[in-house]
């Protein structure tokens, strides 16, 4: 079972402790208690602890709100087999609110793949403000409503 952690506003990893990744193919419109609804893309982390630990996180980025969710896993100090089950039961939880989820093949990647990804997703960002995509959004708000104050003022 996968419970919202209010805690977590980001999952900022290494190339190193990501042990897979899944992606949503779709962006569902969700609610999520607290949280504005709107359309969310859903992603599925699994992460090496320390002393061969590992969790699976669900992410949930709402982009119209610049806001995530961060679903956890009641355990945190699994085995392979434990790990396995929870992945399962991960992708079971988003799947039955709506996404349809893609395998990224993180291992497969190329690590300047991976990089990429690093420094392009949501899901690894330390908060959902800092997304490239949400913060060129910000400074075009500025931009506009800079050019419009000009505008105004010359009145």
């Amino acid at each position: 079972m996968f419970n919202l952690d209010e805690r977590y506003r980001g999952l900022p990893a290494t190339r190193e402790q990501i042990l897979a990744l899944h992606t949503s193919l779709n962006a569902p419109h969700v609610a999520i208690p607290g949280k504005q609804a709107g359309p969310a893309q859903a992603f599925v982390v699994g992460l090496r602890g320390g002393q061969g630990t590992a969790a699976v996180f669900v992410y949930l980025y709402l982009a119209e709100a610049a806001d995530c969710a961060v679903y956890l896993s009641g355990r945190r100090n699994v085995s392979a087999e434990e790990y396995r089950d929870d992945e399962g039961d991960a992708l079971a939880f988003v799947e039955s609110l709506g996404f349809m989820m893609d395998d990224a093949n993180w291992r497969a990647m190329a690590p300047e793949q991976q990089d990429e990804q690093l420094k392009t997703l949501p899901v690894f960002f330390k908060d959902p403000t800092l997304v490239p995509a949400v913060v060129a959004r910000a400074e075009e708000k500025k931009n506009v409503t800079t050019t419009l104050g000009r505008f105004l003022a010359a009145f």
